[in-house]
């Protein structure tokens, strides 16, 4: 072999080997490019998955403060409406207490002076120059009411007996009421009061053509006052023999 056949082969080698290692050299840039490639998109994808489950919470988190701002809320609503509902009761209470004090006291004093009226002769005596031994007094009531209740049934039996010792006497019961109510309405609960007295009467025996009625309803007052205590001495019915 000449040398130049020597140097030609030797240049050759020298050719292939710097390309091979070119080729390797270009192959593995390559292979750390795509390598570097999916770490980045692998972060970048766990980095969007962070935030979304971030999100998330935040979102668990808010509908939870909201939903218990709403029970403190309604809570406290609560709290409001029954103090609000306990003072209105105790105040209710409180008059109901008034009320009955200032009742007991007006009944009390109603009392008093019809005793002191049918001593002085003024309380159920409707005609003058009343006979010895004719009763005087009147049945009253309750409060828009026309039953008789037990207290007087002294006064009916006391009326009875004397129309019964007295036979040729007859009777009207004049119904009367307080001022309150309408001026029909009370003609008709005066008419009542009046039939109701008559009912008693003939229970105790006396003769239905002997008793008579007339309803005065508000117009014949025996107390002219705006009270109580007056209105009590207005709801009766009399005997006017």
């Amino acid at each position: 072999m000449t040398l130049l056949s020597k140097f030609a082969k030797f240049l050759l080698i020298g050719c292939t080997t710097f390309a091979l290692v070119a080729c390797q050299t270009t192959n593995k840039t390559a292979e750390t490019v795509e390598e570097s490639t999916d770490n980045f998109e692998y972060i970048q994808a766990e980095k969007q998955a962070e935030q979304e489950r971030l999100q998330q919470e935040l979102e668990q988190a808010k509908q939870e403060q909201d939903r218990l701002q709403a029970e403190a809320d309604k809570a406290r609503e609560a709290e409001a409406l029954a103090e609000e509902k306990a003072s209105e009761e105790a105040e209710a209470r409180a008059q109901a207490e008034a009320d009955a004090q200032k009742a007991k006291a007006e009944a009390a004093k109603a009392k008093e002076e019809a005793a002191k009226a049918k001593e002085e002769g003024s309380v159920g005596v409707v005609n003058e120059n009343v006979p010895v031994g004719m009763p005087t007094d009147s049945v009253y009531f309750d409060f828009d009411k026309s039953f008789i209740v037990p207290k007087f049934d002294d006064v009916l039996n006391a009326h009875a007996k004397y129309l019964k010792a007295n036979p040729d006497l007859n009777v009207e019961i004049q119904g009367n009421c307080d001022e309150r109510g309408s001026r029909e309405y009370n003609i008709g609960l005066g008419n009542r009061r009046a039939l109701a007295v008559k009912a008693g009467l003939e229970i105790l025996g006396i003769q239905s053509g002997r008793i008579t009625i007339t309803s005065f309803g508000s117009e014949k007052p025996l107390a002219l006052g705006h009270d109580e205590t007056s209105w009590q001495q207005n709801r009766r019915a009399d005997f006017v023999y």
